[in-house]
């Protein structure tokens, strides 16, 4: 199986993070029913830092290859992991307000943000080894 791209990677999770955001803002209350009752005001407030992340990843992919996008791609690396980390912490901190489709809505989220976070990190290790064309 062919690697994906930096590129294409960093154009995927631009995608999918400004998709989840604009529906965190536009329908917050079903969201949050669906979680277990979830603040609509929360759900917003993530909604809006997701596309601003979507943000910064899309212009980051616009740089490459330039100079200054190992640093662009680390900082994306690195907030892709914040949030796989701070999942499980959320997951407990609120087990007793998420239902169980919120708990698996989450899971299912963070293994796909641990995908993008794998290629990018694999993708970063090539950039510094001077080893890749992104």
């Amino acid at each position: 199986m062919k690697v994906p791209s930096l590129s294409a990677t960093l154009l995927t999770n631009t995608v999918m993070s400004a998709i989840a955001g604009l529906l965190l803002m536009a329908i917050p209350n079903p969201i949050g029913a669906f979680m277990g009752g979830v603040a609509p005001w929360l759900l917003q407030l993530l909604g809006a830092g997701l596309v601003l992340f979507a943000l910064g990843v899309f212009l980051v992919r616009r740089a490459l290859p330039g100079s200054g996008s190992t640093t662009g791609v680390a900082w994306v690396f690195a907030l892709d992991m914040t949030w796989i980390i701070a999942t499980p912490v959320v997951m407990l901190v609120y087990a007793q307000q998420l239902s169980l489709w919120g708990h698996l809505l989450l899971a299912d989220v963070a293994l796909l943000v641990m995908g993008f976070a794998c290629l990018e990190r694999y993708w970063l290790k090539r950039m510094r080894a001077g080893a890749v064309a992104v």
